[in-house]
């Protein structure tokens, strides 16, 4: 992924709760984190940038956001700003995903970044955080566990969510420049070729040095980081069909299969083959 962009915060727990409400905005530049995040937006708007795509919020959305995905949350100074975020280990989510339930793929961007649910479902949403928020702030017999069967509800029903095909999913308002949604357009329908970037800016009549710094600014990815995403992303879904690791690192259009599974294992904390990457978490909290 993109080794440019700063790494933010450190987990030592399966999760951590934060309630945050202020009218400071963000001033908050591209970054990942090594562990998963949810996020429901109580009140405000404003913009998020996931994955090179940035979507414009409203009060009552869910974010997801992977692991080692680049991301930046944009909301403007003097406008209330109510959220609710939750870090989540990836090994917490591996550990209680079984055969039928993959609760990685409610954060992988399989289904989308974010969601924007109906009423009856927003209000169970946040119905379960507050009495997570609530249960974290007691000491009573069996509050861990209480928790974590909160926590593994509210995962649950946001993946129940996403599956829904009638459910609102905002579409990504950006890049602003049209000159970079083409080069993203031309990447994803390209994906399996050997993309140079003097070719893409033969192709789209721009000096190289300027397109890349131009993509980089509008999606927070390098171009190679994004077409390595896309590419993942992809042999993971090969992955779940049942083709075979080594022909879905080909397919994706992975020149080495080595390349392939170090970039497969830092970015789904897993391997090809189904194995666990392990990681270490300390505890440190950012956005």
């Amino acid at each position: 992924m993109e080794n440019a962009f700063e790494k933010r915060g450190y987990l030592l727990e399966d999760f951590r709760l934060f309630h945050l409400n202020d009218a400071q905005g963000t001033d908050v530049d591209f970054h990942y984190h090594e562990f998963c995040k949810l996020l429901l937006l109580r009140s405000g708007s404003g913009g998020y940038t996931v994955d090179g795509q940035r979507y414009q919020l409203e009060a009552g959305d869910v974010v997801l956001i992977d692991s080692h995905c680049v991301h930046r949350p944009e909301f403007e100074c003097g406008q209330p700003y109510e959220r609710i975020i939750v870090y989540i280990s990836p090994d917490f989510l591996l550990e209680n995903s079984n055969t039928g339930c993959n609760l990685q793929e409610v954060f992988d961007g399989t289904y989308g970044h974010v969601l924007r649910p109906e009423k009856v479902v927003r209000l169970k949403l946040f119905s379960y955080i507050q009495q997570l928020e609530q249960e974290l702030s007691t000491e009573e017999f069996g509050q861990e566990i209480f928790c974590k069967e909160l926590l593994l509800r509210l995962i649950v029903e946001v993946g129940r969510t996403m599956r829904n095909c009638s459910v609102c999913r905002p579409k990504a308002t950006v890049p602003v420049s049209g000159r970079m949604r083409d080069i993203q357009q031309y990447l994803d329908t390209h994906l399996t070729e050997d993309i140079t970037i003097d070719q893409l800016a033969d192709i789209f009549y721009f000096s190289k040095y300027h397109m890349m710094r131009r993509f980089r600014q509008e999606t927070g990815l390098s171009i190679y980081g994004y077409l390595c995403e896309r590419r993942l992303q992809l042999a993971r879904n090969l992955i779940s069909q049942g083709v075979s690791a080594t022909q879905s690192c080909y397919q994706a259009g992975f020149g080495s299969y080595s390349a392939f599974t170090r970039a497969y294992g830092k970015r789904f904390g897993t391997t090809p083959t189904g194995r666990a990457v392990l990681c270490a978490h300390r505890d440190e909290t950012f956005e």
